[in-house]
């Protein structure tokens, strides 16, 4: 039923609009409304002077960036123009289709297959004449140089900041809380040590700074303890990226040393290592490896606050994981198709697949595997496990086509209007972030006390967001989906990945029972 209706989708929406032929569009777009910016009211008035009183119909986006075509009516537009419904698109300026080479390129190539005019109110050329598609390929190149302009002074303010010790937002790292202060008359946040939380983690560094002493023994002990951070039981990751963060670290002379040693940027002269205040470590701007990885490039700052960890245990714990043979693992799932997605029902930590000697893959609860902190998720095999959640699929996806007797492709409203909240928090995030390159004391004090609560509010809408586009399933892409399933055996491993994404959000699994989140 679905399949006729969008067959017949094209004569239909030519039955609405009254027209034997194709119309003109309009098109407007506008990030966010402020002073200096066109409304898109005043768009479209230039658009339709240059139509000169010909029937169009109209396409706005407001609250969305050029950067990216991911807009409501801009995708409108292009259904309609694959539906053979519109011959020329006129705008008030080339961006405001888009700031991007290759988006602006697939667009012109769009409009030639479908023999569709682009016309620019202002800037006064069209694409039915060479010197038009001449004129519009150097403005289009003009208009990303000015983006990456922009993106230039961000990333330049972002790293001053830096330099000068400011805490550059989002939550302080465990054993420390976040008290208002003031930095070269710039009101920014000060990291103060929490004397309970302080105590962990100076007791997690003693016992790692001994020998023979692993993660696992750090994890055991403190879950024998009843000690927790933040509530959450500590896992090996969590500690490796504790015990070398040097934020902690009574930074002295030998800090300075073990980091120039590594090829470190340290900003400070050797002199400010007074063995009392703790670090930032940021990364650095021309670093060719991740701060996880290695020191060189990367940039460390003595901070305002006291450090909680003596710099000989500090390192002495360093040096330990410098140390350490890693095996890199492959982060590309191999052995089963629903790695990622299978969890431990007692737990919650990861289920992998291994091995005996017989060839029989098996789940083991990864919790269990690396500390043994969990009773484990009993004997699970793996081919049984995969042939239940194939079968559930089957049944979900049937259920799901019977209950959709319509096309579900409409878009969200809810989503649209966080969609656009999300581009305004970005737009005002850009904007105070640029304003701080040769700012004042007081734009300085205003932008850094605000862009903490903006990054806060985008965290929080980009989780919303996330959510709620893998909550939905349309009618095509189950029909997609379907077929896979219906040739299941023949499916390539990664395609079996992609229909499991598609449909399963999580999978919680022991050898009693088989819980599984779905997406639709």
């Amino acid at each position: 039923m679905v399949y006729y209706n969008r067959r017949l989708a094209p004569f239909l929406r030519r039955k609405e609009l009254d027209m034997n032929t194709r119309i003109k569009a309009i098109y407007g777009r506008q990030s966010v409304d402020k002073q200096d910016s066109i409304s898109i009211e005043s768009q479209l008035e230039f658009c339709q002077y240059e139509l000169k009183g010909e029937n169009y119909r109209t396409y706005t986006d407001k609250g969305f960036s050029g950067k990216n075509t991911d807009r409501p009516k801009f995708q409108e537009l292009i259904r309609d123009i694959e539906q053979g419904l519109i011959s020329t698109v006129v705008v008030y300026k080339l961006d405001r289709i888009s700031r991007s080479i290759i988006d602006f390129a697939k667009m012109m190539e769009l409009f030639q297959r479908y023999n569709v005019e682009f016309v620019s109110a202002t800037e006064k050329f069209d694409t039915s004449t060479p010197m038009g598609r001449a004129m519009l390929n150097i403005c289009i190149v003009f208009a990303q140089l000015e983006r990456e302009t922009i993106q230039k002074r961000v990333q330049d303010a972002f790293h001053s900041r830096c330099r000068k010790g400011f805490h550059m937002s989002g939550k302080a790292p465990y054993g420390y809380t976040l008290e208002p202060t003031v930095m070269d008359g710039v009101r920014t946040k000060k990291m103060v040590a929490d004397p309970v939380a302080a105590d962990h983690i100076r007791l997690m560094y003693e016992m790692y700074a001994k020998p023979g002493t692993s993660f696992g023994d750090i994890i055991r002990y403190f879950l024998e303890q009843g000690i927790s951070t933040d509530g959450v039981t500590l896992t090996r990751s969590q500690i490796s990226h504790m015990l070398k963060n040097p934020v902690y670290a009574q930074a002295d002379l030998d800090m300075y040393d073990f980091f120039k040693a590594h090829g470190a940027d340290v900003v400070n002269e050797a002199a400010d290592f007074t063995g009392t205040n703790g670090c930032y470590f940021y990364a650095g701007r021309d670093a060719r490896e991740s701060k996880k990885a290695s020191l060189k490039d990367h940039t460390l700052v003595i901070a305002p606050h006291e450090g909680i960890v003596p710099s000989d245990i500090w390192l002495a714990c360093r040096r330990k994981m410098m140390n350490n043979i890693v095996f890199p693992g492959s982060h590309k799932a191999k052995n089963t198709w629903l790695a990622g997605k299978a969890k431990c029902g007692r737990c919650g930590a990861a289920l992998m697949s291994i091995h005996n000697v017989n060839g029989t893959s098996y789940f083991r609860c990864r919790k269990r595997a690396d500390a043994k902190t969990c009773e484990g998720c009993g004997t699970l095999r793996v081919h049984e496990v995969e042939a239940s959640i194939y079968n559930e699929m089957v049944k979900k996806l049937r259920s799901f086509q019977i209950l959709t007797k319509s096309d579900s492709t409409k878009a969200n409203p809810k989503l649209t209007a966080l969609n656009v909240e999300l581009a305004q928090v970005d737009t005002e995030i850009e904007k105070l972030l640029d304003s701080l390159s040769g700012a004042n004391a007081t734009l300085l004090s205003y932008a850094n006390s605000k862009i903490e609560e903006l990054d806060t509010k985008r965290q929080s809408l980009m989780k919303t967001i996330a959510d709620m586009r893998t909550s939905t399933l349309s009618p095509e892409h189950a029909k997609s989906i379907s077929g896979y399933l219906e040739n299941w055996e023949d499916v390539s491993f990664e395609d079996k990945r992609l229909v499991l994404d598609g449909l399963i959000s999580k999978i919680q699994a022991t050898s009693e029972r088989v819980r599984i989140e779905w997406k639709i």
